[in-house]
């Protein structure tokens, strides 16, 4: 797993257009970064320093998964320092094109010993309701479920790591 980087824009942005092809929600968290790629990484470095955090969110930081030679990404992944009412500590995506090839189970694990790294004893991740395969991915990483919890008319399966 690396942080962003400038010289795998172009691989980014065809994910980002992956997403609006299957006219996946995803595409409106990334859109920006279609036409202001820079200011993209920079709010990403503003996000994991903290610094000008709006009044909802905390401290995160963002990891590709990215193939050995850094020439695809396989999936994103934010490591909130802090737990977040309903989402937790990770939030993770695997783009369209890449989803059931297993990047979910390991971007995960990979992401459960970063947040480790930033000293979070207790690892929270959510998945909605319905999304099977997401479940699936927690329940690998040892996942236990501790509760439901709705947001914007959504339910979400709470669950712990330790």
């Amino acid at each position: 797993m690396i942080l962003p980087v400038k010289k795998m824009e172009k691989e980014f942005k065809e994910i980002i257009l992956d997403y609006q092809e299957e006219e996946d929600l995803l595409y409106y968290l990334y859109m920006d970064a279609l036409n202001d790629f820079d200011n993209h990484l920079r709010r990403l470095e503003e996000l994991r320093i903290g610094e000008d955090l709006p009044e909802d969110e905390v401290a995160a930081t963002e990891y590709w998964l990215v193939d050995g030679e850094e020439k695809e990404i396989r999936g994103m992944i934010k490591i909130r320092h802090e737990s977040i009412p309903v989402h937790g500590n990770i939030g993770y995506n695997i783009p369209p094109k890449k989803r059931f090839l297993g990047y979910g189970t390991n971007i995960l694990r990979l992401g459960i010993e970063k947040a480790k790294e930033l000293g979070i004893k207790e690892v929270r991740v959510s998945c909605t309701s319905d999304n099977d395969g997401s479940r699936k991915i927690i329940l690998k990483n040892n996942g236990v479920f501790i509760g439901l919890e709705e947001d914007n008319n959504e339910l979400y399966e709470q669950y712990i790591i330790m």
